[in-house]
């Protein structure tokens, strides 16, 4: 069971979280204020709007651009000094970029810091999942990194509805510059926080601060009823023997493609990405109030709309996240991208017949469905996704793993969004044909690909993947299924392939 501070330092992390989202939303909500569009001449009604179609676009997509290069670095960090110290990095370099957006005097300016912002996001969108996975119980393990995904989205709410409340602000600049700086608060709520973060015990191990690291178990899994620290002594030592275990694989990044067990969890992880970016979320989004001002909704209204459905999408999220450990993580994605993508496919022909239309009923028929879709997308891909990608990775490889699986979500989505604005400026909502047909074959692909790891420890998951002779774990000498609770003596059994066993 988690305990309560546990619970706090989950929740400590996901400011990380929140930042990702604010700072994510924080530019794409200012595309709907007049003021912004003005100042930067970027405005689609304006003297040259393939200029700010192409403009609009950057400022969207060269934060994820951002994001790709630094899910890599500060997952190679958060290795050499571990999580803790790699996020309080990241906090300073978010707020860096948060001073150059906000202080930005033309475009040049905006985007540079932009790209930082995105570097920035990167960063915590490894990082933060990473940690979440690593302080987790087993059984609550989708619920506590779901955290990760619940606040993200709730950063993007909150970046929306604050859009929605500078549009009524009198001074032109400040409705954006408020809307920008805001983003600072997030970043250094986490830098004060670290203070009462613990390290992650895994690291800890890895980096053999054996003392330390049985500290911080104590602390994150003891309850009421283990005075003995029953259950820290016992994941420390399956920590440390999987470890041993995993001492003996080729642990470099030529072994973690080579090698077909990793290969697997890499290509899973990978394809977790592209999955959740081929719904097209990220376009749906981003272009949103331009996709509802075709519908005929003006001035605020655009922006109204949008902060109801993210905030819908954050609390599916909260609610995902909640029912994980029990429906599992297969069920979960698979439902979500099949809801999805019918609702993308009724979705999508509405926009093109009522776009720009004056019928009201179908232009709210299309902005339902919209709902719809992310009514499937957020408790089944969006929060499910996350806690799938950190849990599938061995300690030794989790960083570098995760690396690559997030930086494959921002490829994606720097490549879909990036092209979206083009496209939605010639064919329009004919876009949305491609995210519909990558989305019915995912949905093949994923019934015969996904394995379900809910229940299982991050050590014992490796069994999924072709290594149940490598997996270090837990046999209780009790019977029953209450015998973990009742036995206070458990017996660590190695499964180890040795040479004899070879022959």
């Amino acid at each position: 069971m988690t305990n309560f501070y546990n619970q706090v330092v989950l929740l400590a992390v996901s400011v990380g979280s929140f930042n990702y989202g604010y700072s994510f939303g924080a530019a794409s909500t200012v595309l709907g204020l007049n003021s912004f569009l003005e100042y930067f001449d970027v405005s689609l009604t304006g003297s040259d709007p393939s200029y700010a179609s192409s403009m609009q676009g950057a400022i969207v997509g060269i934060f994820f651009a951002g994001g790709f290069f630094g899910s890599f670095f500060f997952a190679w960090l958060s290795d050499r000094i571990g999580r803790k110290r790699a996020l309080d990095l990241v906090g300073i370099v978010a707020v860096v970029a948060v001073i150059l957006s906000t202080a930005s005097v033309h475009i040049g300016m905006f985007l540079v810091g932009r790209i930082i912002q995105g570097f920035a996001g990167g960063g915590l969108n490894v990082i933060c999942p990473m940690f979440q996975s690593e302080i987790s119980v087993a059984e609550h393990r989708g619920r506590n990194v779901g955290l990760h995904g619940f606040m993200f989205v709730a950063g993007l709410a909150v970046a929306n509805w604050l859009s929605l409340a500078a549009y009524f602000i009198t001074d032109p600049v400040l409705q954006w510059r408020l809307v920008m700086g805001l983003q600072a608060l997030a970043p250094i709520i986490l830098l004060a926080l670290r203070f009462w973060l613990p390290e992650s015990p895994r690291w800890l191990i890895l980096n053999n601060r054996d003392e330390e690291a049985f500290e911080t178990l104590c602390k994150l899994h003891d309850n009421k009823d283990d005075v003995d620290h029953r259950l820290a002594h016992e994941e420390r030592e399956l920590i440390h023997n999987q470890l041993e275990l995993d001492a003996r694989q080729d642990t470099s990044w030529k072994g973690l493609f080579t090698r077909p067990s990793t290969r697997r969890r890499m290509l899973l992880g990978i394809f977790l990405m592209f999955l959740q970016q081929s719904t097209g979320q990220n376009v749906l989004y981003g272009f949103q109030v331009n996709v509802l001002a075709s519908l005929g909704l003006v001035k605020w209204q655009p922006l109204l709309v949008v902060s109801f459905y993210v905030s819908w999408a954050a609390l599916l999220n909260l609610v995902g996240g909640m029912v994980m450990d029990r429906l599992g993580r297969r069920t979960m994605v698979l439902w979500g991208l099949v809801g999805s993508t019918l609702a993308t496919s009724i979705h999508t022909p509405l926009v093109i017949i009522y776009g720009g239309s004056d019928n009201k009923v179908g232009a709210g028929a299309a902005v339902a469905f919209l709902f719809l879709f992310i009514t499937f997308f957020a408790p089944g891909i969006d929060v499910t996704s996350y806690v799938y990608g950190a849990e599938i990775f061995p300690t030794y490889m989790r960083a570098r793993g995760l690396s690559v699986t997030i930086a494959t979500y921002f490829a994606f989505a720097a490549l879909y969004v990036s092209v979206s604005s083009t496209a939605q400026a010639t064919i329009g909502a004919y876009f949305n044909i491609l995210f519909i047909g990558l989305s019915a074959i995912n949905c093949v692909i994923g019934y015969y690909f996904l394995p379900e790891t809910k229940g299982l420890s991050l050590e014992a998951i490796g069994m999924l993947f072709g290594e149940a002779d490598e997996v270090a774990h837990l046999e209780s000498r009790a019977q029953g299924p209450a015998s973990r609770d009742k036995s206070p003596t458990e017996q660590i059994r190695l499964q180890a392939v040795d040479s004899e066993k070879q022959e």
